[in-house]
């Protein structure tokens, strides 16, 4: 239905988005984008300069909606569609609240470089306006942050309270930069420095504070008091927190609030609740790109804290490797060509290269798992309900580590993917045989199986002390995950999808193409590499693509294979034959 003109259009609009609030994080990408539709529509359809600026109104609202929800991705086609009407009529109201909106939404999905653009731009556009002004900075603050440069981050916040300097009251943006900054001066162990801007923030909070504001700094003060051996006194604002987080209702707020509950929990010595707590705020960060880098490396302290070197090296070696270091280059391109700053190592980043040190110091030697012959034949039953040889899982183990070793992964970790994808299918014990049989009929049979397999088979690796085991559930959790955040779990993408189900996902495709495992006809080696290739980007890690593709055509050439061969099966099974050879790994 149309949308009427002007302000009623506003309250149309923000009636449409109320009825979906309750169950937007679990909305399907179509629904939210037949809801968006006419708002967008209207946005760009003739509006007098009063007209436009209720809808902005309103389409903000609706761009921070879908923000705290973790759908920023999707809401900036209507933050687009709103920043190039207020070029097109040069409304420079409307071009900040748009750039601005762009820029959070940029920064939330990891594009640091994208978001400082927009929020530049929306700077420009604020002229003399200090309190958007001094809240733009803030938000370059947080993009920074999102790359881990809290240095940067840090002068960022404090060039918005400079701004703020003489205004009256309690203006939001300065609780804002206050909080920001505290959780800077956390991340590079400045705690009382940190503990002082946070209370500073507590004293600025005014009655129209917006409540993930709030939360966000009980979540920095209780990480703050427990770092300073206050634990006692963090009890109050971990309640404070869950409240909120209650309240709120988001992926966002709850991630907060866990991280809160589980800091207080392990300080008082409830490592087991603690690291429980953590699992499943770590699994809803893969979906909020921006909570994600945080999050990994609270659970490395905590993992750490309990002993566990093995978990706590990978989840150091995510931030450095998936999250921390692309987003840093980038920032750091962006930032070289206005001369800000220089290429030496932040504090995050020598902190980061330190922890990596320490725990591979501690490292015992490697050894199999109790139990690990069991999962093993386990695995191999489970993919016998789909090809009779039952070898899928071994064939996708060999692919899989030769693809780590490709990437530049060291060999016995490379060792270690390769074990844990073996059993990335274990799960299809729980699927009924009719289903199997159905496999490839419906699409919606498909997504059945998909998600139950994912689900039985992380219950199955639940008992994960082991590192071997532990890495073999996050393959099986996410080895169906895609790229572009359109497979299982929905919206895991690009690298939140931890590396070794992303190079499980590739090994799969490809032993699938070539053998036929589902009942499908058998590709070429040739044909099933164009078939990756083609969904590079899509369904699969491109860089990764690129890096299968090269050893599968090394591999073939040194062993004078036909990969062009109709019927490959004996090249292939010799291929694999070759990678599952001993190459020196122990």
């Amino acid at each position: 239905m149309p949308l009427a003109k002007g302000a009623d259009a506003a309250d149309q609009t923000l009636e449409i988005l109320q009825s979906l609030e309750g169950h937007l994080a679990a909305s399907e990408p179509a629904e939210l984008a037949r809801v968006l539709e006419p708002v967008i529509e209207h946005v760009q359809s003739p509006l007098d300069a009063r007209e436009m600026h209720a809808v902005t109104d309103v389409a903000v609202r609706i761009c921070r909606l879908l923000h705290v929800n973790g759908r920023s991705r999707e809401a900036l086609v209507l933050a687009h569609a709103l920043l190039a009407r207020g070029r097109q009529e040069e409304d420079t109201l409307v071009v900040k609240r748009a750039a601005s909106a762009c820029g959070l939404l940029y920064a939330d999905i990891g594009d640091v470089v994208t978001a400082i653009e927009h929020f530049v731009e929306a700077l420009r556009a604020a002229k003399d306006d200090r309190l958007g002004s001094s809240g733009i900075w803030s938000n370059i603050g947080l993009a920074m942050g999102v790359a881990a440069n809290y240095e940067m981050a840090s002068r960022c916040y404090q060039r918005a309270l400079a701004i703020l300097e003489g205004i009256p009251g309690r203006p939001t943006a300065r609780h804002s930069a206050l909080s920001n900054l505290a959780q800077c001066q956390f991340e590079t162990g400045a705690y009382e420095e940190g503990l002082v801007s946070a209370y500073l923030a507590l004293q600025a909070e005014s009655e129209n504070e917006d409540p993930m504001n709030l939360l966000r700094l009980r979540r920095n003060l209780v990480r703050l008091l427990v770092a300073v051996g206050r634990v006692e006194d963090a009890e109050p604002f971990v309640v404070e927190a869950s409240i909120l987080a209650q309240g709120l209702r988001t992926p966002r707020a709850a991630i907060a609030a866990t991280i809160a509950r589980a800091v207080y929990d392990l300080a008082r010595g409830d490592t087991d609740v603690a690291l429980t707590r953590l699992d499943n705020a770590l699994a809803a960060a893969r979906e909020v790109p921006a909570a994600l880098r945080e999050t990994l490396a609270c659970v490395a302290r905590a993992e750490e804290m309990a002993g566990h070197s093995e978990r706590a090296l990978l989840r150091v070696d995510e931030i450095m490797d998936h999250v921390y270091g692309p987003a840093v280059e980038a920032a750091r391109r962006h930032i070289e060509l206005a001369s800000l700053t220089d290429r030496s190592r932040t504090a995050v980043e020598q902190q980061a290269g330190q922890a990596r040190a320490r725990l591979i110091s501690r490292l015992a030697p490697r050894a199999r798992p109790d139990g690990w012959s069991a999962l093993e034949r386990l695995g191999v039953t489970a993919t016998m309900r789909m090809e009779p040889t039952g070898w899928h899982g071994k064939r996708v183990g060999a692919l899989a580590k030769a693809l780590a070793m490709a990437a530049g992964t060291d060999p016995l970790q490379s060792l270690e993917i390769g074990f844990a994808c073996e059993v990335h299918d274990i799960g299809m014990l729980s699927v009924p045989e009719e289903m199997l049989a159905k496999r490839g009929v419906s699409a919606e049979i498909e997504r059945s199986i998909t998600e139950r397999h994912v689900k039985a088979g992380a219950e199955i690796l639940s008992d994960d002390a082991h590192p071997r085991i532990f890495l073999a559930r996050e393959v099986v959790r996410y080895h169906h995950a895609s790229w572009d955040g359109s497979g299982y779990p929905e919206r895991v993408a690009g690298k939140r999808i931890p590396f070794a189900a992303r190079a499980c996902a590739v090994a799969d495709a490809y032993d699938d193409l070539v053998c036929g495992v589902h009942g499908t006809a058998r590709a070429s080696m040739d044909d099933a590499l164009a078939e990756l290739r083609a969904q590079a980007g899509r369904r699969f890690d491109p860089e990764l693509v690129d890096c299968f593709e090269s050893m599968i055509r090394a591999e073939t050439d040194d062993l004078g294979l036909d990969r062009a061969a109709d019927s490959g099966m004996e090249n292939f099974q010799q291929l694999v034959t070759a990678l599952q050879e001993d190459r020196g790994f122990i």
